[in-house]
């Protein structure tokens, strides 16, 4: 029974994804591909060199300077010399970055409330309350099992 419920789950998740992105595709950024999403959201996060970005994601080095390349020209990152040591570039993000994370909030939560203000305040706790049951048990267990 568990099974049919996950499988319907996945299925209704997976539609209520393309429907939104659909509703409000018009106005996300498309210049960046995913991956280059993925590198802004790590030197978001404080991840500002390189090799540690390789080394969180698993890819050759090589492979993350080409995306970095794409993003420096298109004037979403910018790179400095550390200081501290100028053989070391620091990746930093320039202006066009802050704004399409700025732009991306917005978005993000225009469509949480045109989506949510439709749900009573019990339905809402009880989403809430779900969501973090399957966060906890996502931080909590070895998914790859």
């Amino acid at each position: 029974m568990k099974d049919e419920y996950i499988k319907q789950i996945n299925i209704l998740q997976s539609n209520f994804n393309i429907l939104v992105a659909k509703k409000f595709e018009n106005q996300l950024d498309n210049e960046l591909t995913a991956k280059q999403v993925l590198l802004l959201e790590l030197i978001k996060e404080g991840v500002t060199s390189t090799k540690d970005i390789a080394n969180k994601l698993n890819v050759s080095t090589s492979a993350v300077s080409q995306i970095l390349n794409k993003l420096e020209d298109r004037e979403y990152i910018e790179r400095n010399f550390n200081p501290q040591n100028r053989r070391e570039i620091i990746l930093n993000l320039a202006d066009k970055a802050h704004q399409y994370f700025k732009d991306l909030a917005a978005l993000k939560y225009q469509i949480n409330k045109n989506i949510y203000e439709n749900l009573s305040s019990e339905d809402l706790k009880q989403l809430k309350n779900i969501l973090e049951k399957l966060l906890t048990i996502a931080t909590d267990s070895d998914l790859s099992n």
